[in-house]
């Protein structure tokens, strides 16, 4: 079952997508009583609220809007919390110094949230910007210290998100400080693995902040559905092809994760309580096509290209955003 929340005519609504790519609109469908809005709607299910089964039949025969006569949303507006996985991919952890132990986690703001065909907007003082193609797990019920083993369990659904990055913001809420020599504790004890050259080079210590980097409003595409979990038989296995317009740049897939999507839950479960309607966004698809036009990502900059971005997910769909430069 694919479910969206799109807009008609100024009113902001949610759907059922049918096979035939026409959307049910479910708030019409259900009438009085119906969720206000697809938060609700998966809260209900979670809760055993609502016969999600049960709305595939009803919506078959009826009254259909065309995908093209819609404005797609984001299918969540206002989550409780966006988290993603920090190098969650094998070709960033094989590079890495210290590889991580377990899933590393940063927040993106509701706000920064657009959906399917809406823009990105990037401004030349963001300086370099780049796309980051990712799968996305909608929770559905909700936990604390969720069992690696029952993690899937919790998922509602999937979908498919885009985090935007801006290295060139992320440069700017970089700081380095320079302790002094006798100084002692603190970071400088805790970061003792880090590969030291020098006494000098020892008093330094990197602090970087990623929430305007990784935050900006339009820096989160996502959609342009949500597909049940049911739909998804393993989310580790799903390929993911990414294209600068119709050139096909990046081509992935969640096999290449680090850390599987049971362990991103599970290892979240065990700082944050998880509730309906939270995304885990699960880490970044950057292995580049043979012979194609991108070697890294951070080669593909959202300031020079004039074409939409695409992302596709096996089994979840397509997402695609142009890009709005601003001088």
């Amino acid at each position: 079952m694919k479910l969206c929340s799109f807009e008609t005519a100024g009113a902001r609504s949610y759907g059922l997508v049918r096979e035939d790519g026409a959307i049910v609109d479910l708030k019409r469908l259900l009438g009085d009583g119906a969720p206000h809005n697809l938060e609700e709607l998966v809260e209900r299910s979670a809760a055993g609220r609502l016969d999600l089964a049960g709305l595939v039949g009803r919506a078959q025969g009826a009254e259909a809007l065309a995908a093209d006569a819609v404005a797609w949303r984001p299918p969540l507006s206002r989550p409780g919390k966006i988290v993603g996985v920090a190098i969650n991919n094998r070709i960033g952890q094989e590079i890495a110094f210290r590889p991580f132990e377990n899933p590393a986690f940063f927040m993106k703001p509701a706000t920064s949230l657009v959906g399917h065909g809406q823009p990105v907007v990037v401004r030349e003082g963001y300086g370099l910007t780049h796309p980051e193609p990712e799968l996305a797990v909608v929770i559905g019920r909700g936990g604390k210290h969720i069992p690696e083993a029952k993690a899937l369990e919790h998922v509602f659904g999937y979908t498919i998100i885009n985090d935007v990055t801006s290295p060139g913001l992320k440069e700017r809420d970089s700081i380095e400080l320079v302790t002094p020599a006798a100084a002692g504790g603190g970071y400088r004890d805790l970061m003792g693995w880090r590969r030291v050259r020098d006494d000098e080079d020892a008093r330094s210590i990197y602090l970087t902040y990623h929430a305007l980097s990784k935050g900006t409003d339009t820096f989160g595409p996502i959609g342009p559905w949500i597909v049940t979990a049911d739909e998804i038989a393993d989310p580790n296995k799903l390929a993911i092809n990414s294209y600068d317009g119709e050139d096909l740049v990046f081509e992935d897939s969640t096999a290449n994760l680090t850390f599987p999507v049971e362990r991103v839950i599970a290892h979240a479960s065990n700082y944050m309580t998880l509730e309906p309607g939270d995304i885990l966004h699960c880490g970044t698809a950057m292995r580049p096509r043979a012979g194609g036009k991108y070697r890294a990502l951070t080669q593909w900059d959202l300031r020079t290209t004039c074409a939409p971005m695409a992302i596709e997910i096996e089994g979840v769909g397509r997402l695609v955003n142009p890009v709005e430069f601003v001088r």
